[in-house]
C-alpha cells in the first residue's frame, strides 16, 4: 500500500509561478502537500550530512548547519499542522527533534571517538524515535502501523550509512548513501502525503499520484538535490579537500544528467544539449569558488540564457537562483556564519524551475 506510488531519487513553501503560458496540472493543493513533505524531508537527510562533514573537518560552519536543523524542522511542524491540527503537529514536532539530536549526538560521537554516546543515540533512534514518530503518523493519518515503522526503520539505517561513511574516509560510498537516503526520505514522505491527501481531499484537492504531480515533484527533489551538492562541491574546494571535489562533482554531474532526462522527456527534446549546459555550471562555479571572478558572467548571462532556453524556464527564476548559489560560496570563501541560511535560501531559490516543469 505504502509503496505503490511511484518512487522518487530523491522547505519553505513553493512558488506556483509557471514560465510557460499552459496551466501545470501539479500545481494543486494534493501536489502541493507531497511536494512540500518530500523536500522537507529530503533537506533534513542533506542538512545532517553537511553537519557531519563540519563536524569531521572541524570547519566553523558546524554550529550553522546543526541550527538549520531547527528551521527545517519548523517547517515540518507547520504543515502537520495543517494537515492534522495543532496538537498532533506538536506531538510529531517532539519527536522529530529526538531525531535530530540524536543524530547529531551520533555524529559527535563518532567523530570523537566516543562509543557510548554514539551507541546510546543509535539506540535512542531506533528504539524511541521510530516506535514513538511512527505510531504519531500512523495514527494521525490511518496508515498502517507495520509499514510505517519499517521505511523510518530504514531511513534511519540510511541516515547512519552515511555519517559512518564520512567518518571513515569512504568517500564514493559517502555520496552514494547519501543519495540513497535522500531517496528513501522521499519514500516515507510520499507514503504520509499519498494517504492524507486521500482521506483529507477537502484540505488538499487534486490526485497526489497524478503523473503531473510526480513530474512536479521529481523535478523539485532533483534541483533541491543538485543544489546542496554543488554546494558540497565548492566547499570541498574551498577548503583543498580535492578529492572529496571529484567525488561531488561526479555525483552532481549525475545528478543533472537524471533532471536533463526528466526536461527532454516533458518537451520531446534530446537531453544531451542541456547536460552540457550543466557541465559548464559547474565548471564556472569551481573557477568562480577558486576566486576568479571573471566566472561570475559565465553564469550570471551566458549559462542563465542557454539552460533557460533549452529547458523552456524563465531566466528570471535562473538568474535567481545562480545568483543566491554564488552568495553562498562568497560565505564559503569568507566563512561567513550565514553560510546555511544562505545555502538554503539557494536550494530554495530553484522550486519556481522544477515547478516549471510540466508533466
Amino acid at each position: 500500500m505504502l509503496l505503490a506510488c511511484n518512487p522518487t531519487p530523491g522547505p519553505a513553501p513553493l512558488s506556483s509561478a509557471s514560465a510557460t503560458p499552459a496551466a501545470n496540472l501539479g500545481l494543486t493543493q494534493a501536489g502541493d502537500l507531497r511536494t512540500h513533505l518530500d523536500l522537507i524531508l529530503g533537506e533534513q537527510v542533506v542538512i545532517v550530512a553537511k553537519e557531519t562533514v563540519a563536524a569531521v573537518n572541524h570547519t566553523d560552519d558546524y554550529a550553522a548547519y546543526t541550527t538549520l536543523l531547527t528551521a527545517n524542522a519548523a517547517d515540518l511542524t507547520a504543515l502537520m499542522r495543517r494537515a492534522f491540527g495543532t496538537t498532533t503537529a506538536t506531538k510529531i514536532s517532539d519527536a522529530w527533534n529526538i531525531q535530530n539530536t540524536n543524530l547529531i549526538d551520533y555524529a559527535i560521537g563518532v567523530v570523537t571517538h566516543d562509543d557510548a554516546k554514539a551507541k546510546a543515540a543509535m539506540t535512542n533512534l531506533t528504539t524511541k524515535f521510530v516506535p514513538q514518530f511512527s505510531q504519531l503518523v500512523s495514527d494521525a493519518s490511518h496508515l498502517p502501523l507495520d509499514p510505517v515503522t519499517q521505511l523510518e526503520s530504514q531511513q534511519v539505517l540510511e541516515d547512519k550509512a552515511f555519517i559512518d561513511d564520512y567518518f571513515g574516509n569512504n568517500l564514493p560510498a559517502f555520496y552514494v548513501d547519501l543519495h540513497r537516503a535522500y531517496q528513501q526520505s522521499a519514500r516515507v514522505g510520499d507514503a504520509i502525503a499519498v494517504e492524507v491527501a486521500t482521506r483529507f481531499a477537502d484540505k488538499f484537492p487534486g490526485d497526489p499520484s497524478s503523473h503531473a504531480v510526480f513530474v512536479r515533484l521529481q523535478a523539485n527533489l532533483m534541483l533541491q538535490e543538485h543544489s546542496y551538492l554543488a554546494t558540497m562541491a565548492t566547499s570541498a574546494a574551498i577548503a583543498g579537500r580535492t578529492a572529496e571535489k571529484n567525488v561531488a562533482l561526479s555525483t552532481l554531474s549525475d545528478s543533472a544528467a537524471a533532471f536533463s532526462a526528466l526536461v527532454g522527456s516533458s518537451i520531446s527534446a534530446p537531453s544531451t544539449p542541456l547536460v552540457a549546459q550543466w557541465t559548464n555550471e559547474h565548471a564556472a562555479l569551481f573557477t568562480y569558488a577558486s576566486g576568479d571572478a571573471r566566472a561570475r558572467p559565465d553564469l550570471t548571462q551566458r549559462f542563465v540564457a542557454e539552460f533557460s532556453s533549452l529547458a523552456h524556464v524563465s531566466k528570471a527564476y535562473v538568474l535567481d537562483h545562480v545568483n543566491a548559489t554564488l552568495k553562498v560560496i562568497d560565505d564559503q570563501r569568507a566563512k561567513n556564519s550565514a553560510v546555511a541560511d544562505d545555502d538554503r535560501a539557494a536550494a530554495t531559490s530553484i522550486q519556481p524551475i522544477a515547478d516549471s516543469i510540466q508533466g
